[in-house]
Parts: C-alpha cells; structure tokens; sequence
C-alpha cells in the first residue's frame, strides 16, 4: 500500500522482476517478492510502467480528479491494468485535492467514506474475513 511517493515506491516494488532466485545461497534472496495485492491511494508518477507484467496482482486504485500531482498515475493504472485483464478496482472523487489522507480530516462524505471501499475491496476481492473501519 502506498500514498502518493509512497504509490511511487509500491509501484517499483511490485512492478520489477521480483521472482526470487531458487539457487540463491540466501533463502531471502530465493522468496518471491511480488505482493498478493497492491493498494495505490494518489499514487505517484516514478514507478508506474509502460505496460504491467503478467504477474501484476490485483490493484485498488483511488485518486481525486482534482488532484494535480496524482490524478493521471491513477488513471495511466487503471488504462494499463484493463488492457492487461488483470483485476482492478478504482475510484476517481471529484474534488479532495491531494493529501487527504484517510479522509478523517475532510469535509466531504465521499472523501470521509474511502477507507469503506477499501475494506470492501479487501472482503470481496482479496478474500478477507472481515475488516474493522472506524
């Protein structure tokens, strides 16, 4: 998971060869690396690629359309994640600018009600159990 630079670095980690090496001597260094999921809220423009690998795994997308830094990460993402077939949900708000966070500090109820859609995600897509949001 990953928050605007943060999205930046999720990206380079999940999109770079990261297959692990079996004949590595170091049991670390043999472990695949590739994350079981991927969740970009306003993600960053450094790390996102010209086109997703096979192995890419399923992605939460969410971003404000107002947001001049992150808005076009995310649907650069979503565009190279529907051409892949690769399962992706994402949200583009209206308004919410960049930086609101969990949404707690917001006045508007679709920014307030992010961190819902991600627990829905998580249950229905991911297969969690259940996840608390306050």
């Amino acid at each position: 998971m990953g928050f605007s630079a943060g999205g930046s670095v999720a990206s380079l980690v999940t999109f770079t060869p990261n297959a692990g090496d079996a004949t590595a001597s170091d049991p670390i260094e043999q472990a695949s690396a590739r994350p079981d999921f991927l969740i970009m809220i306003y993600p960053g423009p450094l790390g996102i690629p010209d086109s997703l690998p096979p192995t890419a795994p399923p992605a939460f997308l969410l971003a404000a359309d107002d947001d001049p830094c992150c808005s076009e990460s995310t649907v650069k993402l979503l565009r190279l994640y529907r051409a892949a077939k690769i399962p992706v949900e994402a949200h583009l708000f209206a308004r919410g600018g960049h930086a609101f966070n969990m949404g707690y500090r917001s006045s508007l109820p679709t920014i307030k009600g992010w961190p819902q859609r991600l627990a829905d995600w998580l249950v229905v897509e991911v297969g969690v159990e259940q996840v608390p949001v306050k």
